[in-house]
């Protein structure tokens, strides 16, 4: 019982971390955008699917973005979008 108990620990803390570390960042320039189907394309050619919570108001294309994103049923979901700050030299 003892050993069941231990491997089911060392079971939950490997699923707790690789839950943590699912989702990923990815920086581009916005190439397309559609309101309807809720999804954005980098220049990479990735198509990446926004959540319902997720603003699509700024985005427009020739914007440079960070999106925070995770393959959930072979779509790429967006969760967070974060407009990069466009530096002059």
């Amino acid at each position: 019982m003892r050993k069941f108990a231990i491997i089911a620990a060392a079971g939950a803390m490997v699923m707790g971390s690789t839950a943590a570390w699912a989702w990923s960042d990815v920086t581009g320039t916005v190439d397309k955008v559609n309101t309807k189907s809720h999804e954005v394309v980098l220049d990479n050619g990735q198509t990446y699917m926004l959540e319902k919570n997720v603003k699509m108001g700024n985005l427009k294309k020739g914007e440079k973005v960070t999106l925070s994103w995770e393959e959930q049923k072979g779509k790429n979901v967006v969760n967070k979008v974060t407009m990069e700050e466009n530096k002059k030299s």
